[in-house]
């Protein structure tokens, strides 16, 4: 399809020239939103970028009243702050590392919130015969990710003894108590496929809670447009953008609806002389790398979050139909 014009347009050409002009990051699948014109003139636009999840959070709220905007924006980052205070793995803290820290000897008390996004992970791995896997923790260190040391591309037995400690049948919940464990000494959780589109819908249902009727929200390239941008627009233009030539392959128009892209291009490094990426294949534990992204729409962030990763796993093929996604576009 032909490109959208370019002054309406961030085209990223890398993500060094993104965070050097913009102070936006693409996130996993360099998702980049469109730029768009002004609405009515009563309209006040507020837009406020920051850091947090260990990516880039971008806030576009728009509304007549800039104080409410602006405290909408400021809901939104509190929302995604207590999710990373919940499901973070990169802080000894967290609900989620507490949990991990008991695999195999006993379970933790976490939020409700908790168990609700490691239930929809499990169900995902039930249907898809555990290619996708939330306890894909010790597999993603096996593969030297998480700063975890490994110098070498795992051999079959390395990959069959982590394999041992995987598989959401490990994991345990009790609602009533609200109490979350892992079975195994050695297994452990990892949400990073999930959480931020999780934070996502919780940033948007703040925003939602003060009144605020336009709106696009954007965490790491989990992308939820909120209304429209303007009173004759069907919905937000987001691009998706091509992971090698950096154009837009793909453009949504969305309307109260997230996007999703996997992809392997930003994370990733070298094992030995192969190459891999962070988008694992937990049933045989490999890297999985049949095509360049995968990129899904959905209702909600958290169902886009898990399901772009379901699909750069499965492939088009199998992906096709598959419940939950409005619309899916592969790369490559």
């Amino acid at each position: 399809m032909p490109e959208p014009e370019a002054q309406h347009l961030l085209i990223p050409p890398t993500r060094r020239r993104i965070l050097a002009q913009l102070g936006l990051l693409a996130g996993a699948g360099a998702i980049a939103p469109q730029l768009y014109r002004t609405l009515q003139k009563k309209m006040q636009r507020v837009e406020v970028g920051r850091p947090g999840l260990g990516t880039w959070i971008r806030v576009v709220v728009q509304d007549e009243d800039i104080t409410r905007a602006n405290r909408a924006i400021e809901k939104a980052f509190a929302a995604i702050r207590l999710v990373d205070d919940q499901m973070s793995i990169h802080r000894a803290d967290s609900q989620l590392a507490r949990v991990n820290a008991l695999a195999g000897v006993s379970t933790a008390r976490v939020d409700t919130a908790v168990l609700d996004v490691v239930g929809i992970a499990c169900e995902g791995a039930r249907r898809t015969g555990d290619v996708y896997d939330p306890t894909v923790l010790p597999l993603m260190r096996l593969y030297g990710f998480y700063a975890s040391g490994a110098g070498h591309f795992p051999s079959d037995r390395e990959i069959a003894a982590t394999l041992e400690v995987m598989g959401h049948q490990q994991v345990v919940m009790d609602r009533d108590q609200s109490t979350l464990g892992l079975t195994k000494r050695g297994a452990a959780l990892d949400l990073g496929s999930i959480g931020k589109g999780w934070a996502l819908d919780k940033a948007v249902e703040a925003i939602k809670a003060e009144g605020v009727h336009s709106a696009l929200v954007d965490v790491g390239g989990n992308v939820y447009a909120l209304g429209i941008p303007e009173p004759d627009a069907q919905g937000w233009s987001v691009g998706v953008v091509h992971p090698v030539t950096g154009k837009i392959d793909r453009t949504f128009t969305l309307r109260d609806r997230a996007v999703s892209t996997s992809a392997n291009n930003e994370q990733n490094h070298e094992l030995g002389d192969v190459r891999v990426g962070h988008l694992l294949d937990a049933r045989h534990g490999r890297p999985a790398s049949g095509h360049l992204s995968a990129s899904v729409v959905a209702p909600s962030g958290t169902l886009s979050d898990m399901l772009s990763t379901v699909a750069f796993l499965v492939g088009p093929d199998k992906f096709r139909g598959f419940a939950g996604a409005d619309e899916s576009h592969f790369i490559g």
